[in-house]
């Protein structure tokens, strides 16, 4: 190995270390209150080398998230070479996002707090940022495939693009989300879970899609 590459290696694995120190920096003590500094004591550098690799807190968010988005597309992928009809592959989608959510608290956090379009406009059009928008484009246009699937094989009736379908039931996700995180729901309601809910939504979309709207 040359020069040239070992030093390329060695800083794509500080690059990873730095990535790995933050995750843990903004799960410990939340989005807001993890600055460059926490970060960098967490990774153990001086916060001149942490700068050298990202420029502010919030393109490290972006970095982080755009790593979550392709390890979620991976798992999604795998939903939809399945051999079923699409509205158990959508549905089965809808559950394979909560539990990647459930067992990522960072990715968690991240969609139900923060408004990455302020995060885009700080951290600029860097590489992180564009390839974050890359890559939250295909999760959604995964979906779609799946909403198209449905429209052409006659299981799902469409009175919408099949992208607004999907932006839809992201929003409703979302939505239900940021409500059962924040307990904004009476308390004499349901003590339904997060899973069961998200669930639930997703059937009555599905059921919605699939009915005669004549």
């Amino acid at each position: 190995m040359g020069t040239h590459e070992r030093k390329e290696r060695e800083r794509e694995q500080r690059r990873q270390d730095i990535l790995t120190s933050a995750r843990a920096a903004f799960v410990k003590c939340g989005l807001e209150q993890t600055s460059m500094d926490r970060i960098a004591q967490e990774a153990e550098l001086a916060k001149g080398t942490l700068y050298l690799y990202f420029k502010n807190r919030e393109e490290l968010i972006i970095a982080l998230m755009s790593e979550d988005l392709e390890a979620l597309l991976q798992m999604l992928q795998k939903v939809s070479k399945r051999k079923q009809s699409a509205d158990k592959k959508l549905l089965e989608a809808v559950k394979t996002f909560y539990r990647f959510s459930s067992n990522n608290e960072f990715f968690y956090r991240v969609i139900t707090q923060v408004n990455l379009h302020t995060s885009f406009s700080v951290a600029a059009a860097g590489d992180n940022a564009i390839r974050f928008c890359e890559q939250n484009e295909r999760v959604m246009s995964h979906l779609k495939d799946l909403v198209q699937e449905g429209a052409d094989t006659g299981l799902f009736h469409l009175d919408h693009p099949p992208q607004y379908t999907v932006m839809l039931l992201m929003f409703s996700m979302k939505g239900s989300l940021i409500i059962h995180r924040n307990g904004m729901a009476p308390p004499n309601w349901t003590t339904i879970d997060a899973e069961q809910m998200l669930t639930d939504i997703a059937k009555i979309f599905i059921a919605g899609l699939k009915g005669d709207h004549k």
